[in-house]
């Protein structure tokens, strides 16, 4: 697909030297934060693509990426490598790995730094994907994911043993809180049943593992579970829990970005654990009688012995949402 270049930038560059530069703007699309752009120059340069007015950082430098394209419809992944800011600017490594930029629009431009009146010429647009800090903790990397990645997700549902809707979430227009989508929905109030907390204790994984207080769940409850912290460090974030135990101790399924610290407030809920007929924490337990309305699955798959080895659930008896060949109406 051709490029527009405007008259007076082609004429620049057919020229025998050039004074051009690449500038990527990023718009998150988390609430409250500001779009920011990476300069290939030495100095910083203040550029109104059309859009707004943004100020593209050279401090935080820029490894460029290579984007090229095709013809051949690739997914156009590439990375975008730029130095932790050091003082006070407009982005920082805390807000990075909250992930306050993660999924954020991009968009690259050439222009001339000393002429920036000629306009620019845009060589690519898409998404980002999350945003990660490198291990030598003095640089962050941005995944640049080209319109044509897209074309790589799919776009249509695939048989599944498990539920595949997200807990709680309601059709698009609901009044009850939760996530909307606009097909596969859950539709389980499952706002109702968060419980707000304080961290009254860290454990030998402060990433990991805290002791929350008060607690009013037996030991195993939140296996599966879910809890948001509501303020410090990571607040914000929302991340799975693997376990509990009935003193509140709770064990998280992944590192969280900070250490956890006392007197940090949170909100847990016990979640749903995708098996349509489990009585104790799946779709029956939350719905009972009406969980055929309610499970986005095929919980009457027949799977065989091998087939069983690497599909969720396949394991489970009848009635537990795994293999089966009773008729469906003899196991409600």
């Amino acid at each position: 697909m051709p490029r527009y270049i405007p008259p007076a930038l082609k004429a620049h560059l057919q020229g025998d030297a050039t004074t051009t530069t690449l500038l990527i703007r990023f718009d998150p699309v988390t609430p409250g934060f500001s779009s920011y752009g990476a300069t290939l120059l030495d100095r910083n340069v203040v550029y109104d693509d059309g859009v707004s007015e943004v100020e593209y950082l050279a401090p935080i430098g820029m490894q460029p990426p290579s984007l090229m394209g095709d013809g051949e419809l690739g997914a156009g992944l590439d990375e975008s490598t730029h130095l932790l800011p050091e003082f006070d600017f407009p982005i920082s490594e805390e807000d990075i790995r909250a992930g306050a930029y993660d999924f954020a629009k991009y968009t690259a431009y050439l222009v001339n730094y000393e002429d920036l009146s000629m306009g620019h010429v845009t060589l690519r647009h898409g998404t980002i994907g999350r945003v990660t800090v490198r291990s030598d903790g003095l640089s962050f990397v941005n995944e640049l994911r080209a319109l044509a990645a897209q074309l790589k997700q799919s776009v249509c549902e695939k048989d599944s043993l498990t539920c595949r809707a997200v807990f709680g979430s309601q059709p698009v227009g609901s009044e009850t809180p939760g996530p909307q989508v606009r097909w596969g929905w859950c539709g389980f109030p499952a706002e109702t049943l968060l419980v707000a907390g304080t961290v009254a204790e860290v454990g030998l994984e402060p990433h990991t593992l805290f002791r929350v207080d008060p607690f009013i769940e037996a030991a195993g409850a939140l296996n599966p579970g879910l809890l948001t912290f509501t303020s410090g460090r990571n607040a914000g974030r929302t991340i799975e829990i693997t376990d509990n135990d009935g003193d509140g101790w709770i064990t998280l399924s992944y590192d969280l970005p900070y250490p956890v610290e006392e007197n940090d407030e949170v909100e847990y809920r016990v979640d749903c654990n995708k098996h349509a007929r489990d009585d104790a924490k799946g779709c029956r337990h939350h719905f009972g009688a009406e969980w055929p309305l309610h499970f986005r699955g095929e919980p009457d798959i027949p799977i065989g012995d091998e087939g069983a080895m690497s599909m969720p659930g396949a394991g489970l008896g009848p009635g537990d949402g795994g293999a089966t060949t009773q008729p469906f109406e003899e196991q409600q």
